[in-house]
C-alpha cells in the first residue's frame, strides 16, 4: 500500500492546479478526486475533468508503491493548512489516507481504489515545438480574456491559435485570436525554428487556456504540441493535455480595419483610470456603456445610464481633427488596456459604425477591437 513522506511545498503546488480544473459539481464522484500514485523515488499526482488532464510529478521519500484516489478539495485544505514542513502520507485498509504521524496532526481521509478513474490521455508528442514560456503565456493572457463565457457560442467559447510562415525564413509566426462577437484581441510572435504541422488553426477552450497559462507560470521553457484532437504542453515534471473544441473559427480579418483615417493616442494609464471613475456608475457590469466626445486636445467621457447617477471627465489627447462622437463598452476597453504594456495607445475609429482598433507600439504584434454602441434617440 502506498506510504512516503514529501516536502509540503513540493505537494501543495500540484494540489492547488487540480482544484480548477476539477468541477467542483461533476456527476462522476471519482473526477472529484485526485489519482495519487508511486514512481521510483517520486508521487504523481492526476487530475482530470474528462476535457482537461493533468499530471505532475514530485520528489518524495517512498516507503512502498501503490495508489489511491483522494477527495481534491479536502486533500488540499489539509495539506495547505498541515503544521508541518514535512508530512508522511500511509495508506490504510478500505483506501482511508492518513496524514501525519506525530502528535501535532493526523489527519484521516476516506479515499476510493483508482480502478475507475479515467486512464491519462496518451498523446503522439512528435507534433510539438519549443517555445519560451512567456511568449506562450503572453499570447494567452492578451487574449483569452476576449473569449465568451457563453455556452451557446461555441466556436467563439476558446482561442483560435494559427500559423504563418514567413518567406526565406526558417522562423514561424504564432498568432492567438478571442472574440465574443463583440470584441476581439488578437497577438502575434514571431516564433524561431520550425512550426507546427496545423492545417487550419485549432480552438482551445477557454477553461484549457487559463490551465495552460497557470502552468507556464512556473517554467522558462516548453514543449507544446498538437494530436489530432488534442493539444499538449510538457513542462519540466508538468503535463497538460486539453481536448480542443470542435468547431470552426469565424473569419476575424474581415473585421479588422485595413486604413486609419481617424485616430487618437491618450495615456493609457490615465484613459483607465478615468474610466473606471465613470463605471462607478455602470448600471451593470457588463455594459459599461459610454460616450466619448472626442475634440481637437481633449476627450469627455460621461456615463449612458443615468439611472442612478452621473458622472463626466475629461482628459487631453493628441487628436487634431473634425470633432466626433464614440459610444463603447467601458469595460471592454478597460479589459484591453488592462493587459498592455504600452505607455501611449492609439484608438483608430475610422466613423461611427466601423470598429475601434487598440495598439501601441510597446505592444509589438498586438491589437485589441471594440464595436461601437449604437445609441438610439427616446
Amino acid at each position: 500500500m502506498l506510504e512516503f513522506s514529501i516536502k509540503k511545498k513540493d505537494i501543495l503546488k500540484p494540489l492547488s492546479k487540480a482544484q480548477t480544473i476539477i468541477e467542483k459539481k461533476n456527476i462522476m464522484a471519482i473526477i472529484n478526486n485526485v489519482y495519487l500514485y508511486a514512481e521510483p523515488e517520486k508521487l504523481v499526482i492526476e487530475a482530470t475533468d474528462l476535457e482537461i488532464s493533468y499530471r505532475a510529478s514530485v520528489p518524495c521519500d517512498l516507503v512502498s508503491q501503490g495508489a489511491i484516489t483522494i477527495n481534491a478539495g479536502k486533500l488540499f485544505e489539509i495539506v495547505k493548512e498541515f503544521p508541518s514542513d514535512e508530512i508522511y502520507f500511509q495508506e490504510q485498509e478500505n483506501s482511508w489516507l492518513q496524514i501525519g504521524s506525530n502528535e501535532k496532526a493526523i489527519f484521516k481521509i476516506g479515499g476510493t481504489p483508482p480502478d475507475e478513474f479515467p486512464q491519462f490521455r496518451k498523446v503522439d508528442e512528435s507534433n510539438s515545438i519549443t517555445i519560451k514560456a512567456k511568449d506562450l503565456y503572453e499570447m494567452i493572457a492578451k487574449t483569452v480574456f476576449a473569449a465568451s463565457s457563453e455556452a451557446h457560442k461555441f466556436s467563439l467559447a476558446g482561442v483560435y491559435l494559427e500559423q504563418e510562415s514567413w518567406e526565406n525564413s526558417d522562423n514561424i509566426v504564432l498568432r492567438m485570436v478571442a472574440s465574443n462577437g463583440h470584441r476581439l484581441a488578437l497577438q502575434d510572435k514571431d516564433i524561431q525554428g520550425l512550426g507546427l504541422e496545423m492545417k487550419n488553426g485549432i480552438l482551445i477552450p477557454k477553461k484549457g487556456a487559463n490551465e495552460i497559462r497557470k502552468l507556464l507560470e512556473d517554467h522558462e521553457e516548453v514543449t507544446f504540441g498538437i494530436d489530432e484532437n488534442f493539444c499538449f504542453i510538457r513542462g519540466g515534471n508538468e503535463f497538460l493535455v486539453v481536448r480542443l473544441i470542435e468547431g470552426k473559427f469565424p473569419n476575424y480579418r474581415a473585421i479588422i480595419p485595413q486604413t486609419k483615417e481617424r485616430s487618437f493616442k491618450f495615456s493609457r494609464k490615465d484613459f483607465y483610470s478615468a474610466l473606471k471613475r465613470i463605471s462607478i456608475l455602470a448600471s451593470d457590469d457588463i455594459f459599461r456603456s459610454v460616450m466619448a466626445f472626442i475634440r481637437p486636445g481633449e476627450i469627455e467621457i460621461e456615463s449612458l445610464k443615468k439611472e442612478s447617477g452621473e458622472a463626466k471627465e475629461k482628459m487631453p489627447i493628441e487628436y487634431e481633427g473634425e470633432p466626433f462622437e464614440l459610444a463603447f463598452n467601458a469595460k471592454y476597453m478597460m479589459d484591453a488596456l488592462s493587459v498592455m504594456n504600452s505607455d501611449t495607445v492609439e484608438v483608430i475609429s475610422n466613423d461611427a459604425s466601423s470598429p475601434c482598433l487598440i495598439v501601441g507600439e510597446q505592444d509589438p504584434g498586438y491589437m485589441a477591437l471594440i464595436m461601437p454602441m449604437t445609441i438610439r434617440d427616446e
